[in-house]
């Protein structure tokens, strides 16, 4: 005796194309959230190294001021390394003459000049330290205006508060110390973007 099954009707295996173009769609959502958090973190990462380099060569400074009774602007003198130590940026130093305000400055300059602050700490005679973040572009006018006493914030470095020098210092103070370290930064007349000098 044979029993008649009915037939029972298969489902197509596989999805169909509007299914296949949402999840693709979602997926694309994703992949551009993770990619933006992402170059976020990276750039936080970055920054905080600028921020930490400023401050190992201020307490470098401290200790050498400590030893021998003055500051230096060598950050071979100090023993900061720069083989290993920073990736990103690049630290630069000078010391303030005798009758400036600041006893010295540390910078620490993008390695790459996009993407990233520059950082800026300003030591004063009166005890007191002031850190900046600021856009690369504005850097030399924040320094500038830290090297006079300023404490306001500066709007940016199309409005300078130094008279320019003739003597080729970048647009700086004509008695502003220059800058050792890691090299120079200068601002192309033509483009204004900044350029960076090795030393």
């Amino acid at each position: 005796m044979t029993m008649n099954r009915p037939l029972r009707l298969q489902s197509p295996e596989g999805f169909t194309l509007s299914e296949l173009m949402i999840v693709v769609a979602i997926l694309g959502i994703l992949i551009s959230v993770a990619t933006v958090s992402y170059s976020h973190f990276v750039t936080k990462a970055k920054t905080v190294e600028g921020e930490m380099v400023i401050h190992e060569v201020e307490r470098l400074e401290q200790i050498y001021h400590a030893s021998k009774e003055t500051y230096t602007d060598s950050l071979a003198d100090l023993g900061f390394a720069m083989t290993g130590t920073s990736k990103y940026y690049t630290p630069e130093i000078r010391t303030g003459h005798l009758t400036d305000k600041m006893r010295y400055q540390v910078r620490a300059v993008p390695a790459t000049l996009s993407g990233t602050d520059a950082w800026l700490l300003t030591s004063y005679r009166d005890g007191s330290v002031q850190v900046d973040r600021v856009p690369v572009i504005d850097l030399q006018a924040y320094a500038t205006a830290r090297y006079l006493g300023h404490s306001v914030p500066v709007i940016s470095s199309r409005v300078t508060t130094s008279t320019p020098s003739s003597s080729g210092s970048g647009g700086m103070g004509s008695n502003e110390p220059e800058w050792s370290g890691g090299g120079s930064t200068r601002t192309c007349q033509e483009c204004g973007r900044v350029v960076r000098h090795e030393e």
